[in-house]
């Protein structure tokens, strides 16, 4: 069958990355896999091998009656990922259109039933930025708030059909959960704020939610250089300054 390129489809074929994948989210009998775009189901069967519980998302009218007939011990759902929301305990396994990944982390981060884990296949570029990258971003942060992602590998575009203009990686996020020591709304708001303009130092940025004294006062407990800018805060300092500024 033929990809669609309206929704991004790039269908992977490579067994051996099928077993990565399942590697990294320690896939075990009985767990409860939400699968996102499964495609024609080649991820699908070797869920299915390992003995998981798959409910599969699918958005493409084409492909849910051949994902029946194939696979009918899973539950599949003919629905927008974006639009659906998840119950119970689970592990995301995904193979997502690389145009929703943004708007795919901040909604099942955010879920108020989040998963364990993630395993998704990305654009490399943005697995770098999310896991491996030197510098900050506001997407790396928006991602470690919730739980600590890792560049699993490179899976280079030949193995996908049709074959991508971008290498993909699979990115696993571990360790899922809310933050209890931390306000999220602050959080953000600090986030954002502090990346709004890029040439400036933190501190002057800050200026536009707090008083230059209470930030000075705050940059010397934290012993936090006055001349450091956002993207080399780690999520720890931003934790702290969020802490703090909160009370």
């Amino acid at each position: 069958m033929q990809a669609k390129k309206s929704l991004g489809q790039n269908f992977l074929s490579n067994p051996a990355i099928a077993e990565t994948i399942l590697r990294a989210g320690d896939v075990q009998k009985g767990d409860n896999i939400l699968e996102v775009g499964p495609g024609m189901g080649f991820l699908t069967e070797f869920l299915i091998k390992k003995g998981a519980l798959v409910t599969a998302v699918e958005k493409d009218d084409r492909l849910i009656e051949p994902l029946k007939a194939k696979f009918p011990e899973i539950t599949l759902i003919h629905s927008d990922i974006l639009e659906y929301s998840h119950t119970g305990t689970y592990k995301i396994i995904a193979n997502i259109p690389y145009y929703i990944t943004g708007e795919f982390l901040r909604r099942f981060l955010q879920e108020t039933a989040q998963p364990s884990l993630m395993i998704l296949m990305v654009q490399k570029e943005v697995a770098e930025r999310i896991a491996s990258a030197e510098k900050e971003s506001i997407l790396s942060l928006s991602v470690k708030i919730f739980g600590s992602p890792k560049y699993i590998e490179t899976i280079k575009a030949e193995h996908f059909d049709p074959v991508p203009k971008v290498d993909s990686a699979i990115l696993a996020i571990y360790d899922i959960k809310k933050p209890t020591d931390v306000d999220l709304e602050t959080f953000f708001k600090i986030v954002h704020t502090g990346f709004a303009h890029k040439r400036k130092v933190l501190i002057k940025n800050l200026e536009e939610i707090a008083s230059k004294e209470v930030l000075i006062e705050l940059w010397s407990k934290l012993s936090i250089d006055p001349k450091i800018r956002a993207e080399d805060i780690h999520i720890d300092t931003w934790k702290k300054i969020a802490q703090t500024l909160n009370s």
